[in-house]
C-alpha cells in the first residue's frame, strides 16, 4: 500500500494517473482490456535466452555494408494511457491546447520576445557561434543580456552565466537518422564518450573527436545466433537506446529493444544488452538478449526501458503494454540482470517484478561516483504521481533488490504541488515554437532519465526532475523543470526530500532535462527550450552546494536553435542524457537534441562538457 505523510493509503484514496508511452496514432487507441484493469504487482523471471561474445566493434564496422541510399523516415508514436483507458472520473474540462496564447501574460511575453527577436534577428543565429581549435570545439563566451522579468526573456547564446567557464566540448553529435523523436541520450567513460542516438551509435574521444561511427546500433549484435531473440537483435534495429559506463567495473553497458517484422502485432519483443570486455567502447562485447513477459508470463511489449547500474544488478525499468496488435496497460516493470556475471560473459537471468497499473512509469537509480551504496542495498526506484486533472503532490518509492529477491513499497515522499506539463493532452504537445513551427511534445507524464544515485559517506543523494507547467501558468505551457534532491542517511534505508525547485526563468518552456551531481555536490541541469519567439535550443542550469535551497543559477546556452519542426507529428525528445566523468568526477557531459533548420525531420543532437568552478 503507498504511505502518504507515514500513512497508509490505497490506490483508491486518491485519483492515479499512470502514464505511459502509447499512440497517438489512431488505429493503436483504444479502451484497457478488462483483465488489465486488475492486475497486482507479481514477481517473474526473464530467462537468459542467448549470450556470447563479440568480435570488436571496429572490426564489425569494417564488416558491414555501407549505407547505399539515404534512410526512409519514420515516426515513432508517443503512446499516453489516459483517466478514462484506467477507468478514472472524467477531469474537468480544460482548454485546448494553444489556447493559453489568448491570456493577457503570455501575450505579453509573446510580443516581449518577437520584440526582441526582431532586433537582433541579424544575430540570433550566430548567438551561439563556435569556434574550433585543434581537436577540441568550444563555445563562444559573448555576453548576452540577462533576463530582467518573468515576462520578457533573451538569447542567452553560450555565455558562461552558471558558475563554469563555458563548454570545455561543444559539437553536434549524431545527426537525423530514421525518423522522430531521437531517444538522445550518452555517457562518458574513462577516455571516450559514447552517444547513441535514436538507430545510431558513435563514439567520441574526451576532445570531441569522433573515433567510431556513426554507425546501425544493431551492429552490436552481428554474428549474434542461437535463439529467436538473437535473431531479433541482430536483424532489427528500433531504437528506444541506451548507453551508460559502468564506473566500478570500467565497462561499458549499451542496449535497445528489438522485435522481428512478423512479429510486430503479437511479439515476442526482447531487451538486447551488450557489455563491453574492457574499457575501449570500440572492442568486444559479451551479448545478451531477454524476452519480455509479466509476471503472469505473458508477452508483453517492454516500451521506454531506462536503465541503472547498481553493484548487484543492471537494473532496468520498463513500461509494459500489450502486444503492438492489441491495447492495454499493464503498468510498470522493473527488472535486474546479474551484473557479475555479465561482466564475466556468463549466462545471467533476469528477475523482475511488475509494479501494478495504478502506477506510472518509474526510473531506476543509478550510481554516480565510486562509492557504492551500503553493503546490500537495494535499488531505489521512482515514479511520479498525478491525479485525473494533471495534478500531483507526492513521488512514490520501491526498492528492488535483484540479489536479495524482494521488493518493498511503494512509500509516498510529499512534495511541493504541481501540474505535469500540458495536462490537457495528459503530458502530449502543447510547447510552442515561431510559426509555422507545430507543437511538441514534453513527455510531461514520467521522470525524466536518470536517477542519479550519490554516496558521500555521511548522506545518500537521488536527484530527480521532470517537466511541469510553469506556477500560475495557463492551461497548456509555458513549461519549467521541476528537480528534487532526496536523501539519506549514511546507512538509514529511509529517504527524506532535501530540496526542490520549479526552473522557470521567464516565459519560454523549458523540458525534456536531465539532471546530474559532481563529487563537490554541485547540481547541473540540461535541457530543451523553446518558444513563440526563440527556435528550440539546449540550454543548461546548475546551483553549486552552498547556495540557497531550491534555487539554480542563471542558465547558459550550449546551441541555439536555428529553424522549427514540422510535420513531424509533433514528436520530441522522449529523453535526453547528462552524465559524470568517472575520472575526474567533475566534468558534466551533456546529450540533447535541437533544431538547426527548419522542416521535416532536420533534428541534430548536440554533446557538451562543462564543469563549475569549485569542483577540483
Amino acid at each position: 500500500m503507498p504511505l502518504h505523510d507515514g500513512r497508509v493509503v490505497a490506490p483508491s484514496c486518491r485519483p492515479h494517473c499512470a502514464l505511459a508511452l502509447l499512440c497517438l496514432l489512431s488505429t493503436l487507441a483504444g479502451t484497457l482490456a478488462p483483465d488489465a484493469a486488475a492486475q497486482t504487482p507479481g514477481a517473474g523471471i526473464q530467462r537468459d535466452e542467448a549470450h556470447d561474445t563479440g568480435a570488436p566493434l571496429a572490426e564489425l564496422v569494417r564488416g558491414a555494408a555501407a549505407r547505399s541510399a539515404p534512410q526512409e523516415m519514420q515516426v515513432f508514436p508517443l503512446r499516453l494511457v489516459t483517466p478514462a483507458m484506467r477507468g478514472l472520473p472524467p477531469a474537468p474540462t480544460l482548454p485546448p491546447a494553444g489556447a493559453h496564447a489568448d491570456s493577457a501574460g503570455a501575450h505579453a511575453a509573446t510580443a516581449a520576445m518577437a520584440a526582441r527577436t526582431a532586433g537582433k534577428a541579424s544575430t540570433a543565429a550566430t548567438a551561439a557561434t563556435v569556434t574550433t581549435a585543434a581537436t577540441a570545439t568550444t563555445a563562444a563566451t559573448t555576453a548576452t543580456t540577462a533576463t530582467t522579468a518573468t515576462t520578457a526573456t533573451t538569447s542567452v547564446g553560450a555565455a558562461p552565466r552558471v558558475n563554469t567557464n563555458g563548454t570545455l566540448v561543444n559539437i553536434d553529435g549524431i545527426g537525423a537518422n530514421d525518423g522522430a523523436p531521437s531517444d538522445a541520450n550518452g555517457a562518458v567513460g574513462a577516455s571516450q564518450y559514447v552517444q547513441w542516438v535514436n538507430t545510431e551509435l558513435a563514439v567520441y574521444d574526451k576532445a570531441g573527436v569522433l573515433l567510431l561511427g556513426p554507425l546501425a546500433g544493431n551492429l552490436l549484435f552481428s554474428g549474434f545466433t542461437g535463439s529467436h531473440g538473437a535473431d531479433a537483435c541482430r536483424l532489427s534495429n528500433r531504437g528506444d537506446p541506451l548507453a551508460q559506463y559502468d564506473k566500478l567495473a570500467g565497462r561499458w553497458v549499451l542496449s535497445q529493444f528489438a522485435w522481428l517484422d512478423a512479429d510486430e502485432d503479437s511479439g515476442p519483443y526482447y531487451q538486447c544488452i551488450a557489455v563491453s570486455t574492457g574499457d575501449d567502447a570500440t572492442g568486444s562485447y559479451h551479448r545478451y538478449v531477454f524476452e519480455s513477459r509479466n509476471a503472469a508470463n505473458a508477452i508483453v511489449f517492454n516500451d521506454y526501458a531506462k536503465m541503472g547500474i547498481w553493484p548487484d544488478a543492471y537494473y532496468f525499468s520498463y513500461v509494459l503494454f500489450a502486444p503492438l496488435g492489441g491495447s492495454g496497460y499493464f503498468g510498470p516493470q522493473v527488472c535486474g540482470y546479474d551484473r557479475a556475471a555479465m561482466l564475466a560473459g556468463a549466462a545471467a537471468p533476469g528477475r523482475c517484478r511488475d509494479l501494478g497499473n495504478s502506477f506510472g512509469p518509474a526510473l531506476p537509480s543509478d550510481l554516480d561516483g565510486t562509492t557504492p551504496p551500503p553493503a546490500g542495498s537495494a535499488n531505489y526506484v521512482l515514479s511520479m504521481d498525478s491525479d485525473a486533472s494533471g495534478h500531483g503532490d507526492r513521488l512514490f518509492l520501491w526498492r528492488y533488490s535483484y540479489s536479495a529477491n524482494s521488493l518493498s513499497g511503494p512509500s509516498a515522499l510529499a512534495v511541493a504541488p504541481y501540474t505535469i506539463a500540458c495536462p490537457g493532452s495528459f503530458g502530449g504537445a502543447c510547447v510552442r515554437q515561431p510559426a509555422p513551427g507545430e507543437l511538441l511534445d514534453s513527455v510531461g507524464d514520467r521522470l525524466m532519465y536518470r536517477l542519479p544515485y550519490r554516496n558521500f559517506g555521511d548522506r545518500q543523494v537521488l536527484l530527480a526532475n521532470h517537466s511541469v507547467q510553469q506556477p500560475g501558468a495557463p492551461a497548456n505551457g509555458p513549461l519549467g523543470v521541476r528537480w528534487y534532491e532526496l536523501r539519506a542517511s549514511a546507512t538509514g534505508p529511509g529517504l527524506a526530500v532535501h530540496q526542490q525547485g520549479t526552473h522557470a526563468p521567464d516565459a519560454l518552456s523549458r523540458w525534456m532535462a536531465s539532471i546530474a551531481m559532481d563529487r563537490a555536490g554541485d547540481i547541473a541541469l540540461g535541457y530543451s527550450v523553446a518558444g513563440p519567439g526563440l527556435f528550440p535550443g539546449v540550454r543548461y542550469s546548475g546551483r553549486l552546494r552552498s547556495e540557497l535551497p531550491g534555487t539554480l543559477e542563471a542558465e547558459a546556452g550550449i546551441v541555439d536553435g536555428g529553424g522549427v519542426q514540422i510535420d513531424t507529428f509533433k514528436r520530441w525528445g522522449d529523453y535526453s542524457g547528462m552524465t559524470v566523468d568517472p575520472v575526474n568526477d567533475c566534468t558534466f557531459w551533456y546529450t540533447q537534441q535541437y533544431i538547426a533548420d527548419s522542416g521535416r525531420f532536420t533534428w541534430r543532437s548536440r554533446i557538451a562538457a562543462f564543469r563549475f568552478r569549485n569542483c577540483d
